[in-house]
């Protein structure tokens, strides 16, 4: 077990350049955004969210196509999607594009740049209920716990303005490869804010969104007490906590 002090120095440490990293993830989003000015704005999130699993190429044609299938539901442009298919192939791609869609034509996302970090929250909650009913119904598929909540992180990561709102740690967070190893290193070195925890719980191979997101949350309960600790948001312990995962922190 390591010392309190070097508890609370791994925290500030994890808190500080995940912060770090979530300024550069705000200025690339901006940059999407100017490029894809009018588009809808969750939706560059949303597609800006396969690059950053692997399943899309980050090119700009991409971006334009999936944004517009996202928007419009274009077939055609869902078939130029997935013409930039990264690691996972075209139909993985496809399958996600589409499971978000389906998730979108229920769960609008309005004001998305606007609204408050409650706001922002609420919206996730409405879209994780709609994601689970078509799930159980079978009516989408190819979207797990990370391509869910990615989207949320870099609305967040991006609005800076809701970077000193608690309400924010309320926003459900990937995990992914880098956070699970992160969060298993703390758990290994017997840091007190893990907890609860066991490295059993936490596998490398994500699963299902229905059952993939009660270790989300538990991963949530553990960065908030981080949070604490260090006194900034869950989502730049988030960003570190992928950082440590890495070896780079």
């Amino acid at each position: 077990m390591i010392s309190r002090a070097s508890e609370e120095w791994l925290a500030q440490r994890l808190a500080e350049r995940g912060e770090e990293m979530n300024t550069e993830i705000s200025s690339e989003q901006e940059h999407l955004l100017r490029i894809f000015y009018g588009s809808d704005y969750f939706s560059v999130a949303v597609a800006n969210a396969f690059t950053w699993t692997g399943h899309a190429v980050g090119q700009d044609a991409f971006f334009e196509s999936a944004i517009d299938y996202l928007t419009r539901g274009s077939l055609t442009s869902l078939s130029r999607a997935e013409a930039f298919s990264g690691r996972f192939g075209p139909e993985r791609l496809s399958s996600g594009l589409q499971g978000w869609k389906g998730i979108l034509n229920q769960c609008v996302a309005e004001n998305i740049q606007s609204r408050a970090a409650r706001g922002l929250c609420d919206f996730q909650e409405r879209c994780l209920s709609i994601a689970h009913q078509l799930l159980s119904q079978r009516q989408i598929s190819g979207v797990g716990p990370w391509l869910f909540c990615a989207p949320f992180k870099i609305v967040a990561a991006h609005r800076r303005d809701l970077w000193q709102s608690e309400s924010l740690d309320d926003l459900l967070m990937p995990l992914g490869l880098e956070v699970v190893r992160g969060v298993q290193q703390l758990i290994q070195q017997r840091c007190t804010y893990t907890q609860g925890l066991d490295v059993n719980m936490l596998s490398e191979e994500e699963g299902g969104l229905l059952e993939g997101i009660g270790t989300v949350s538990l991963v949530q309960g553990m960065s908030r007490r981080i949070a604490q600790i260090s006194r900034t948001r869950v989502l730049h312990i988030n960003s570190g906590l992928y950082l440590y995962g890495r070896g780079e922190l």
